[in-house]
C-alpha cells in the first residue's frame, strides 16, 4: 500500500482518458502545434516540440475536432503545471 507523501502517489483530482487529438497552444505571440496524450474534465497533457513553456504560464488552448469536411474548434484556457521533455501538462482554468 502506498502511503500519503509516495511519489507514485497520483494526486489528479479527475480521471485521465488516453486521447490523441490535434491541438493548437498559443502564448503569445509564439504557437505551436501538439497532440494530447491525455484529457481528463481538469486538464491534459500535450506532447510538442515547443519548449519555451514555463509553469504558471497562462495559454491558448485550441482543440481541432474534425467530422468528414466538418471542422469546430474548441477554445480553453489553461495554466502550465509541468513540463517534460517533449511536452506540457495544462491545467484547465474555470471561468
Amino acid at each position: 500500500m502506498r502511503g500519503a507523501t509516495s511519489p507514485e502517489r497520483d494526486r489528479r483530482i479527475a480521471r485521465r482518458e488516453a486521447a490523441a487529438l490535434e491541438v493548437y497552444l498559443r502564448d503569445e505571440p509564439l504557437r505551436c502545434r501538439g497532440t494530447t496524450l491525455d484529457i481528463s474534465r481538469c486538464g491534459v497533457s500535450v506532447n510538442t516540440k515547443w519548449r519555451n513553456f514555463s509553469v504558471g504560464t497562462l495559454v491558448d488552448v485550441v482543440f481541432i475536432q474534425r467530422e468528414g469536411r466538418v471542422i469546430n474548434l474548441l477554445r480553453y484556457t489553461a495554466i502550465v503545471v509541468r513540463h517534460y521533455d517533449g511536452g506540457v501538462g495544462l491545467r484547465f482554468c474555470t471561468s
